[in-house]
């Protein structure tokens, strides 16, 4: 029975029709040093970019033009995924690539389905946004919001095309939107490939830092902290109740928890029904910071919750 060493690492690619996604993606593959697949979603009559073609077989691609990936494509992606992985020479990194309009939870999601989870493992997920119209955008389409706040790093596009005014308001809008992503400023999506491509996103190595309650346009971000250690069963109930059972307005949380039953430092991270928890490399201090970015939250209601959660259940009784 064939097995993988290795998992191939998976990096989805969002952002607005004409933010420069595709030419992301002929960036990383033209210097990413990897022999890539590449899955491209888009919409009507356009094809795969040539330059994309130069660089790969035409076995290495799959284009999808008659439907959107994050819908009933699902199957679709599934299946093109396994075809790329049991080709004689399998991709070291596969590529999504999403239109303009797509979701990129489900496709994430897809990638952890059991099928797939044993040969595939997500990367990160990166969000290219046009600085020089991001603000416009978002005033005009609010949903471009939400694209932001799910992506691991932002790529801050045609920056060389941007005023200094135009440019200062995206970077504090990017910021505002996902204060968790990683940024990169880029002219022509000419960023270093192995920042993006080796992200590690769903990794046991990040640390918290604070982070100042912001709004912006359809999308809200705020810190939780709690000085001592939580129990276990507490925040298993704040979590079913506040983050998962509210996909539609929790788009991301991430934050380091101590609790009282673990020495060890706990690492938590969600992007909506995505979930992953892992052991931090060293004994917690006692402190614990969970960062939330959302729509329709109420902030003082997360507080208080929040601030209950080292008081065990039966005690509130």
């Amino acid at each position: 029975m064939f097995s993988f060493k290795q998992k191939i690492p998976v990096t989805v690619v969002g952002g607005f029709l004409g933010a420069g996604k595709t030419t992301l993606v002929n960036h990383l593959i033209k210097t990413g040093n990897k022999r890539f697949g590449v899955i491209v979603n888009e919409f009507g009559d356009v094809n795969v970019d040539g330059a994309l073609i130069e660089n790969m077989d035409e076995e290495g691609v799959t284009e999808f033009s008659n439907g959107c990936l994050c819908c009933a494509g699902r199957d679709d992606l599934a299946e093109a995924m396994l075809k790329l992985s049991l080709r004689k020479n399998p991709p070291q990194h596969l590529l999504v690539e999403l239109s303009g309009l797509a979701d990129p939870v489900p496709v994430a999601q897809t990638v952890l389905e059991p099928q797939l989870r044993h040969i595939f493992d997500l990367d990160g997920i990166i969000g290219v946004a046009d600085a020089r119209n991001l603000e416009q955008t978002l005033q005009e389409i609010p949903e471009g919001a939400v694209q932001l706040a799910y992506a691991s790093s932002i790529v801050l596009n045609k920056t060389d095309l941007a005023t200094p005014e135009q440019l200062e308001t995206a970077r504090k809008l990017v910021k505002q939107l996902n204060p968790l992503g990683v940024v990169t400023e880029s002219i022509n999506a000419d960023v270093p490939a192995q920042n993006q491509l080796e992200q590690g996103a769903f990794d046991s190595d990040w640390q918290p830092s604070g982070h100042e309650h912001t709004h912006t346009k359809g999308v809200s971000t705020f810190t939780l902290f709690q000085k001592e250690p939580l129990d276990a069963l507490a925040w298993n109930a704040f979590m079913e109740e506040m983050i998962l059972a509210r996909p539609g307005n929790v788009f991301r949380a991430k934050g380091f928890l101590a609790f009282r039953q673990i020495p060890d430092e706990i690492i938590f991270q969600a992007v909506r029904e995505i979930v992953k928890v892992t052991k931090g490399t060293q004994r917690h201090a006692g402190n614990s910071s969970l960062v939330v970015i959302g729509r329709g939250l109420e902030e003082q209601e997360y507080r208080e919750a929040f601030a209950k959660l080292h008081q065990p259940l039966v005690q509130r009784r």
